[in-house]
């Protein structure tokens, strides 16, 4: 199939000169620069489509396997979820066949569908820089911290980045460079690439110290030719009239009381019956306070109103999603009617596919203001066919003072509306012809770059003593624009903190939350002396946290939130209201609460126990391994170079320490059907595990106090008895090493560390070893392992000197070993490893419920 066919099956329209050479070069560009409106979306991922799956097979070959598709805000996510999904239902009903490429949102709360289930799979995943660079960066934002090398693993291998609104993402483009340069540099497994996009293209901020410029002194670059100018669609969109004026209103340091209600006056004065105006403010609660005043100005008018809608990027999705509906449906506003007014923030610049009439901005940096330039007169039909013309209106924020007006600049710098306030007095006209050539010049904001030795680090997800992370947040977004995930809850607060998740008979009672529930909100806007957390605790409404170690809700302090957080409020504590979104007052509620689809605990509860039929050791070992051998099957061709036969053992081996007695004495716990004879890998029902060793199961204990003590072991982590029981039956093993590795991190709790933790039970002997569970001296019985090597793990007493710092009897510390290797393999690829084996368990997991 010719990329024309493609364009013309999946869009509708023949492609553009230019989208035809992105899909036919020989390597991909770093670069595409083209105006907003001429299909930037379409470009990259039908161009990945069609190489993925059509072209020929050098081309197929160089093309990843995974789409990864980067927006600055959410307001655009779904939006690019739906024409994408829609492209690719289209091409299988024209071709009669299954393209067999899924199409997810990487979000907070759960991730549509099981995406990381399938690394063989080709794939779409859509995301803001929030949640996917923080993925990129192993401390993902709102997902399980146990899922974190699942997801640094899938979205570093084998992936096309594709980077776009770049003028809006700020720090998280120059991460997006680091990253691209340190993949290459320490390797993965499968092509990489990265594509960065954007209407107003700023390449310096990509050039950094590990993605350096290639030899030719350039990067690669693909945008609008003379070929594309007179192709008539786009002739007319680049000669689309948009006149431009200064509005008599402005913002001063003087009249910041009376500005918004100026602005909505404004506003009614310049809208147009029968059209669409939109109105850019630059920050959240200005154009929450002209809403409302023209909200007010229009019930009290005697004429039929405008629809009036808000939109930004403080809204639940549920709540966001009705909104856009009604508000970006252009179909609906009738030339008879009195049209519709939608006063909105950047987040209307992140490619939001509307063509308004009137176009009425705040000053704001040149980049910026040409993003909302475009969603003027977007499809040329202004002032044509009796159509009425199109107007831009650009309301000027007055910088005289930089003291006393930084303030009202904000989130900008006043450097910054200086230069695009000189650049816009001179134009008359803001089309794309007329803006084409006007340079401007911008401040170059000093940032955190990411480097090798960070990255490096990162790797390691173990939490200090304090349940602490390194915070990436310097490396996602500036520091006033980071955010956390909020939503909220009814319960009964007269029993205190939310209930658990589980009831007394195992049933799920309190969901984890739902994508629909999340609200995003800067972490400024939380914190400190004037911050919602404390005005929420001066109304009896503290702010919940999951805490998976303990397994119990933990009280947030102000001063404690970090940015990616997923907190909780009670409904009563407001702060939200449906039609402005986050506010921050606890006046405004109580909240509504939202409760959709399936009632499901995520793993962010940390559950052990999800199994829906029991399953002995060896039958899970026996499931476990064929789904590794599986995987080798199909991926083996692609990714030779892998370890298969060290993978493959791993997941025959990963769950041998189930066998240890108190993971045996959970069982039975919570199946008393279970039979003792039997080593019991899934008891065939859901919910948390309390490890406890069975009365009789250490011989030699007397005194009643102490066997209580040594039956209790909180916390306990069957894979690291697994790792431990192999590397001590087969430490000459050429990958004895790694193998261990790998089974010990099939959970994403124990890997680069072995250490003990605060809730464990500690042995009465002060000079025994213990972590996680495990006491030094634990014995373990006899297991047929089941596979084609033969393997046997015989009754072993386990030990801990591996967790000894430095050189022991044993060798090298675990921390040495697996230093080396992190080192031998690279970051990403060591991941990757990690991720065969835990897919390969979930795969066998499922198969052991349906057989």
């Amino acid at each position: 199939m010719l990329i024309q066919d493609l364009y013309k099956i999946a869009a509708g329209y023949e492609p553009y000169p230019y989208q035809i050479r992105l899909a036919n070069a020989a390597d991909l560009p770093e670069l595409l620069s083209v105006p907003t409106g001429v299909g930037k979306t379409a470009a990259t991922v039908l161009t990945w489509l069609y190489r993925r799956k059509f072209a020929t097979d050098i081309i197929r070959k160089k093309t990843p396997r995974r789409l990864v598709y980067c927006l600055p805000m959410r307001t655009l996510v779904e939006q690019t979820r739906d024409v994408t999904a829609k492209w690719i239902e289209n091409i299988e009903q024209s071709t009669k066949q299954n393209l067999a490429v899924g199409v997810h949102l990487l979000l907070g709360g759960a991730d549509a569908g099981d995406w990381y289930e399938h690394p063989e799979r080709d794939g779409i995943l859509i995301g803001t820089q929030d949640m996917l660079l923080s993925r990129c960066l192993n401390r993902g934002y709102g997902m399980s911290r146990y899922l974190w090398p699942v997801d640094f693993a899938l979205l570093n291998n084998d992936c096309l980045w594709v980077m776009d609104e770049t003028q809006l993402m700020g720090v998280g483009l120059t991460t997006s460079a680091q990253l691209a340069g340190l993949r290459k540099k320490l390797r993965t497994f499968g092509q990489h690439h990265t594509l960065w996009m954007s209407a107003t293209l700023d390449a310096k901020p990509i050039t950094t110290v590990d993605h350096p410029l290639p030899e030719g002194g350039s990067w690669r670059s693909e945008t609008i030719q003379d070929d594309d100018r007179k192709h008539e669609r786009v002739a007319r969109l680049l000669t689309a009239a948009k006149p431009c004026e200064q509005a008599e209103v402005k913002l001063t340091p003087d009249n910041k009381a009376g500005y918004e209600k100026q602005l909505a006056e404004l506003i009614q004065a310049k809208h147009v019956s029968g059209t669409l105006t939109l109105v850019v403010m630059n920050r959240v609660s200005r154009a929450q306070q002209v809403y409302a005043l023209l909200n007010k100005i229009f019930e009290k008018s005697k004429s039929e109103s405008p629809e009036l809608e808000l939109i930004h990027s403080r809204f639940r999705k549920a709540d966001r999603d009705l909104i856009q509906q009604r508000a970006l449906d252009e179909r609906t506003i009738s030339k008879e009617g009195p049209g519709r007014v939608i006063i909105a923030t950047q987040a209307i610049e992140a490619g939001i596919d509307v063509s308004a009439t009137t176009l009425i901005t705040e000053l704001a940096p040149w980049p910026s203001l040409v993003q909302r330039f475009g969603r003027c007169n977007r499809r040329g039909s202004c002032g044509v066919g009796g159509n009425a013309p199109a107007q831009v209106i650009w309301v000027d924020i007055d910088t005289s003072d930089p003291k006393k007006s930084a303030s009202n600049a904000l989130p900008y710098e006043v450097a910054d509306l200086d230069s695009a306030r000189q650049a816009i007095k001179l134009l008359a006209d803001v089309g794309p012809g007329a803006i084409s050539n006007v340079q401007v010049e911008t401040g170059e904001a000093i940032v955190h770059v990411l480097r090798r030795k960070d990255l490096i680090e990162l790797f390691d997800t173990t939490a200090d003593l304090s349940g602490n992370d390194l915070d990436i947040s310097r490396y996602i977004r500036e520091g006033d624009q980071s955010d956390v995930l909020v939503y909220w809850r009814n319960w009964d607060a007269k029993s205190g903190g939310p209930p658990d998740p589980f009831n007394s008979n195992r049933e799920i009672q309190f969901p984890a939350p739902s994508r629909d529930e999340l609200c995003a909100v800067a972490v400024a806007s939380l914190r400190g002396n004037t911050g919602f957390i404390k005005k929420a605790k001066e109304k009896d409404c503290s702010a919940y946290r999951w805490n998976s170690l303990e397994k119990e809700w933990g009280v947030v302090a102000a001063n404690s939130v970090r940015p990616g957080m997923t907190l909780l409020f009670h409904s009563k504590a407001g702060g939200y209201t449906p039609n402005l979104g986050w506010t921050g007052e606890v006046k405004d509620g109580p909240v509504r609460e939202i409760l959709v689809g399936d009632r499901y605990v995520d793993d962010a509860v940390d559950l052990e126990n999800t199994s829906t039929s029991p399953l002995t050791i060896e039958e899970h070992l026996r499931f476990v391994g064929a789904n590794a051998d599986l995987l080798r099957g199909s991926l083996q061709m692609d990714f030779p170079d892998i370890p298969w036969a060290a993978v493959v053992r791993a997941a025959w081996w990963h769950d041998v320490g189930k066998a240890h007695p108190a993971f045996q004495g959970a069982m039975l716990s919570v199946n008393d059907s279970l039979s003792s004879s039997e080593l019991w890998a899934k008891s065939g029902k859901q919910g948390y595990l309390r490890y406890q060793i069975p009365l009789g199961a250490e011989a030699g204990e007397s005194d009643e106090t102490t066997l209580v003590k040594a039956f209790n072991r909180p916390g306990l982590r069957h894979e690291l008895a697994s790792a431990l029981a192999w590397l001590q039956q087969y430490p000459a093993d050429e990958n004895a090493d790694l193998i261990a590795y790998l089974i010990a991190a099939h959970h994403g709790k124990v890997r680069m560390s072995i250490r003990s933790m605060p809730n464990e039970e500690r042995p009465d002997d002060c000079s025994k070893l213990f972590a996680r569970g495990i006491w030094e001296g634990d014995r373990l019985p006899p297991i047929k392992i089941g596979n084609p090597e033969g393997d046997f793990s015989h009754e072993i007493e386990l030990s801990l000197e591996l967790m000894k710092l430095g050189e022991s009897k044993k060798g090298p510390s675990w921390l040495a070993r697996s230093i080396v290797l992190r080192d031998q393999f690279g970051p990403f690829r060591l991941a990757f490893l990690e991720t065969l084996v835990r897919v390969a368990d979930w795969r066998g997991s499922a198969q052991g419920d349906r057989s």
